[in-house]
């Protein structure tokens, strides 16, 4: 019988040829992230909140009291009184009645913005024959009913006009921390008629202006008023909203407004 052959030993290199090579990758790459992590520390630190594609977002100073219910109702008072007094409306082409979309208990009828020139009607969006959002009307603004209920707390209450001198044109005339602050009113239709309007009442904390798509106001919370607008001439062109929270519901002293859309052209 043969003797027993004794077993050859292995060097490392044979036992295991990749082991140092991929602690080695492994610990350049942890180096490489945990550098990156704190170079993108630095700068946050720097510029703030990161705001994608160009979008510039103003914000209210987390240190400013917030208004409370005695907060006075928006006042929409022209800049100026002479100017605005012999100012009228251009005739447009007026809406058929027909395409009106009925209003319906605890909808939205009017809003109101203080500091600026806006006391508007609320409709819903009118459709084309196949379903599909027809072109903003102008002398109303309209509100999307998918976005949230109007009671202040559910969703976002979306309200979006022409960016015209007689629609949604004053909130571009002032600048985003002039805004932070306004009061926005919202009357709601009430739910038995002949019952006063129900006013909800908004605070403007946020103004967002270079909007391009519906993901760059994804985060915006619950208990919103988001009143959207056209920063350009064009339908493609960039948006601005302006973003208020929720205060408190009360009675509107104003009576139901009558809407009369008419055509832009």
């Amino acid at each position: 019988m043969l003797p027993p052959t004794k077993p050859q030993s292995r060097t490392p290199l044979d036992r295991m040829p990749f082991r140092h090579i991929g602690s080695t990758i492994l610990l350049a790459t942890s180096f490489i992230l945990a550098a990156g992590a704190l170079v993108t520390w630095s700068i946050d630190q720097q510029i703030g909140p990161w705001a994608p594609n160009g979008v510039v977002v103003v914000t209210e100073d987390p240190s400013t009291e917030p208004s409370d219910s005695a907060s006075p109702s928006p006042v929409v008072e022209p800049s100026d009184p002479s100017e605005r007094s012999r100012t009228t409306p251009p005739p447009l082409p007026p809406v058929d009645p027909s395409l009106l979309v009925p209003s319906v208990a605890g909808d939205p009828v009017r809003v109101l913005v203080s500091g600026v020139w806006i006391n508007l009607p609320v409709v819903r969006p009118p459709l084309e024959g196949d379903g599909s959002p027809r072109f903003p009307w102008c002398r109303v603004a309209e509100w999307m009913p998918n976005k949230g209920k109007p009671d202040g707390k559910t969703g976002i209450l979306f309200i979006y006009a022409h960016g015209r001198y007689w629609e949604f044109g004053g909130l571009l005339d002032k600048s985003p921390k002039q805004m932070i602050g306004q009061i926005i009113e919202v009357d709601l239709m009430p739910k038995v008629a002949g019952q006063p309007l129900k006013r909800l009442r908004y605070r403007v904390t946020e103004v967002r202006k270079g909007l391009t798509s519906w993901a760059e106001i994804s985060d915006v919370p619950n208990g919103r008023v988001v009143l959207q607008t056209s920063e350009t001439d064009r339908s493609d062109g960039t948006k601005m909203v302006v973003i208020g929270k929720y205060l408190d519901t009360t009675t509107s002293t104003r009576p139901m407004p009558v809407a009369k859309p008419q055509i832009c052209e």
